[in-house]
């Protein structure tokens, strides 16, 4: 139990946002309007993103259920700031970061960094592509099968 008046910080793990006594709010994932730019350029405009999609068995579901989405076009993506083995330390860090004043993955509460972009099938991932949302950049990495 937390008195939120009296608390300096609150950090809240099922909605991954750390908030401050000083009216800041950080929310460790990304916005829509970052997914929606990556879904621009990996789909045609008739693909759109259902936000959080729980249907897949992950080690720490309650971090990964804010960076995976299914999509209208039947394709289920996942979008990181970190490697999917090295996503909990990340946030860890992060949340360590901004309890020491150092907001600098953030704007407008939420993360503007590269993007590890993984694509979900049969309950496996494929990484498919690194999204810079400061330079609105898209990587495709492509395997020797394509």
């Amino acid at each position: 139990m937390v008195d939120l008046d009296k608390a300096n910080i609150v950090i809240d793990f099922d909605k991954l946002i750390v908030a401050l006594s000083n009216g800041l709010s950080f929310r460790l994932y990304y916005s829509d309007h970052t997914i929606k730019e990556v879904m621009k350029m990996l789909f045609d405009e008739k693909c759109e993103y259902l936000k959080e999609n729980n249907n897949f068995y992950y080690v720490n579901a309650y971090f990964y259920k804010h960076f995976t989405f299914e999509t209208s076009c039947g394709i289920t993506i996942m979008i990181l700031p970190a490697d999917y083995g090295k996503l909990e330390m990340f946030v860890f860090r992060t949340i360590l970061d901004i309890v020491k004043g150092d907001y600098t993955l953030f704007e407008d509460e939420y993360f503007v960094t590269r993007a590890n972009i993984y694509k979900i099938s049969n309950n496996e991932r494929e990484f498919i592509g690194r999204y810079d949302p400061i330079l609105d950049s898209l990587e495709i990495i492509a395997d020797e099968k394509n």
